[in-house]
């Protein structure tokens, strides 16, 4: 008899860690430029508001790119997929790290994202489709809690990598771990059967990189030219028309980029607004951190990575925790609600913070009802998906969430920059308006400098404010979503064995 293959009967593990490995670099460039944008722009020539644009765009490509990869699989082969988009990522990365100007670092960052976009989705479905069904929601939540990880982690691998071989190293680095991803891609992953080919919808994705691409530039471009100059208004009219011609072309074409049969669920559209906002308030939050650390404290950009690290780490041991805790199974609708509170409550507690004196413990507790709340909002998105959905769902729910995901992060990016730029407090409106410089030393000069260090902590409170609002939607609405299993439960009790004893049938 010839003897069990060693690879075989470890092979879904090995798949994780393949999967886990390749999908880290995309989700860590997500925020590691959040980081030392200083040597950027003085790199690249540019302003430090435009290396906003640098992080806002790829978190928009990447959305973009996940429904492109649903339907992809119905063309190519897992594995030749899988590993393709690995090796386009790895060149986008290669374009960033020689990029000499703007227009080079947006094209490859557009390139990274899109590229991004397609495996980030890919990845739960080989895992979905290596495991077992009962090891299916294990699985899958090891995998949201290292995604999460590698999301947080961004500013502190990019600290390290800025302040010591230079910034360009931080895409450079992807090269050889883009290697090793697709050596493993190629030893541990199937070939599982394609989903039903169906037609390529074209003009469906077309529409959608355009409208979210006009109402990209027109938010971010209002900074430039105004938000009372025509071309902000034709962009922004531009990009909701198109935006709704998407929906109506999704609902008209057979098999539309992103299928809208999941959407047929209210409690999935609540749970999509409450991704959304929870993603809204973290992406802004990292994005904010680290640059309010390097100007308000004169932080290196690997030391404020080190307090970023703070939320990761707590990440991976409560979810850790979680995921071994019986008493928390099944709870799922109250973990994601007390997720988006501890990250508000994270962000809100800025307010509180005096900006001219700097206060280590109050930002190391910060970061740890951060990374706490985050732990709880990405462990319970696998199996409340699980709940609402049959098997062959699940995939088109996970690219739901992913795009919200990031489609909230580019959001965040965005919505923190203009903030920056326009949120003051309401104490700086009486100081004096002269055309010459305040004199040092004067009550109005020093108020000034006190408005402009305690914007940041209203920016805060903001984007606290933000998260708060899916944190109440999540406690109003998601009980329905334990009330709906326990229905299914008892049908499935009465349907499967009516017959047996009462307390054999509880037990089953």
């Amino acid at each position: 008899m010839r003897p069990r293959p060693f690879f075989r009967e470890i092979s879904p593990w090995l798949v994780l860690v393949a999967v886990i490995l390749g999908v880290g670099m995309p989700l860590a460039d997500t925020t590691i430029t959040n980081v030392g944008r200083v040597f950027i722009v003085s790199t690249l020539g540019i302003t430090s508001y435009e290396a906003g644009w640098l992080t806002a765009s790829y978190s928009l490509a990447l959305a973009v790119g996940v429904p492109l990869s649903h339907r992809l699989r119905g063309f190519l082969e897992e594995k030749d997929l899988y590993s393709g988009a690995l090796l386009t990522f790895m060149l986008g990365s290669l374009f960033m790290a020689i990029s000499t100007n703007f227009t080079e670092a947006m094209l490859s960052r557009g390139i990274e994202g899109l590229s991004a976009g397609i495996l980030l989705p890919l990845a739960p479905i080989l895992i979905q489709e290596s495991f077992p069904e009962h090891r299916r929601p294990l699985a899958m939540s090891y995998f949201a809690l290292a995604s999460a990880i590698w999301v947080t982690l961004g500013p502190t691998i990019g600290g390290f990598i800025i302040d010591n071989p230079g910034w360009q190293w931080a895409f450079a680095i992807n090269i050889p771990i883009g290697f090793l991803a697709i050596f493993f891609a190629q030893l541990f992953l199937s070939n599982h059967p394609r989903q039903d080919p169906r037609r390529f919808d074209g003009a469906g994705f077309l529409l959608l990189a355009t409208s979210l691409g006009c109402l990209f530039t027109g938010f971010m471009g209002a900074e430039w030219i105004g938000w009372h100059s025509d071309g902000t208004f034709l962009r922004l009219l531009a990009g909701l028309l198109l935006f709704f011609l998407f929906w109506l072309w999704s609902a008209l074409f057979a098999d539309p980029i992103l299928p809208t049969e999941v959407l047929k669920k209210p409690l999935f559209i609540v749970i999509l607004v409450i991704v959304f906002l929870q993603s809204t308030q973290s992406f802004g939050r990292l994005y904010l951190l680290a640059p309010y650390l390097e100007k308000n404290y004169h932080f290196m950009a690997h030391n404020a990575g080190e307090l970023v690290a703070v939320g990761a780490l707590t990440e991976i041991l409560l979810s850790l925790s979680f995921l071994f805790s019986r008493f928390l199974v099944g709870k799922w609708s109250l973990l994601l609600a007390s997720g988006c509170i501890l990250v508000s409550i994270s962000n809100i507690d800025f307010l509180f913070l005096p900006a001219t004196a700097f206060s280590l413990s109050f930002l190391v507790k910060s970061q740890l009802v951060f990374g706490a709340g985050m732990a709880l909002t990405q462990i319970s998105l696998p199996p409340i998906a699980a709940m609402l959905f049959p098997q062959n769902l699940i995939r088109a729910a996970t690219t739901y969430l992913l795009f919200v995901q990031f489609l909230g992060g580019a959001w965040g990016t965005m919505l923190g920059r203009h903030l920056v730029l326009h949120v003051k407090p309401v104490f700086s409106q009486m100081l004096p308006q002269l055309s010459s410089p305040l004199p040092p030393r004067s009550e109005a000069f020093l108020a000034d400098r006190l408005s402009q260090a305690f914007t940041s902590n209203i920016i805060f409170y903001d984007l606290g404010l933000i998260g708060l609002l899916g944190g109440f939607l999540a406690m109003a609405f998601l009980p329905l979503l334990a009330t709906r299993k326990h229905a299914q439960e008892g049908q499935k009790n009465k349907t499967i064995s009516p017959e047996l004893p009462s307390t054999l049938n509880g037990e089953l």
